[in-house]
């Protein structure tokens, strides 16, 4: 019974130790030297990530200057797509490319949407390590705002 025990322990253990080396190492410290390692508090104290939906879509009633920027995959956008003049779609697995890249406003307001904000959040964070200032995406993402729309705050007349 001991050997079977003993074993069984070092089986265990074994695919532990598998499991905790399940991640590219040499690609985590990349990440961290060159986009997540100036990602402290004072980086997003001073570089607000977000805004609401009332916000934007205040924005959008007035024509401020902006890109909304919709990151969700074409299935997502082939239900409902956004048809302001200042939507552009790129999805989120083309977005860092460097042809997506250049086609961003260097000196504009950038905001970033999916359907719920989780990627959006992520994109964002990712956008203002490389350089783009005045980037923020929307608390909510799309429901958020097809939520807070009322004949009064429909951007498109």
């Amino acid at each position: 019974m001991k050997p079977l025990l003993h074993f069984s322990t070092l089986l265990l253990t074994a695919t532990l130790s598998l499991g905790a080396q399940a991640y590219d190492g040499a690609l985590a410290d990349r990440i961290h030297d060159t986009v997540t390692g100036q990602m402290d508090r004072q980086f997003f104290v001073t570089k607000p990530c977000k805004i609401e939906a009332p916000q934007v879509l205040e924005m959008l009633a007035k024509q401020e200057k902006l890109t909304l920027l919709d990151i969700r995959t074409p299935e997502e956008t082939g239900v409902v797509k956004l048809s302001h003049p200042s939507a552009l779609s790129i999805p989120m697995h083309e977005l860092f490319k460097k042809a997506n890249l250049d086609r961003l406003p260097k000196d504009g307001k950038i905001v970033v949407v999916c359907h719920s904000g989780n990627r959006a959040a992520g994109a964002t964070a990712l956008l203002k390590a490389i350089g783009f200032k005045d980037v923020v995406y929307v608390n909510g993402g799309l429901i958020s705002l097809v939520t807070n729309l009322t004949p009064k705050t429909v951007p498109v007349k």
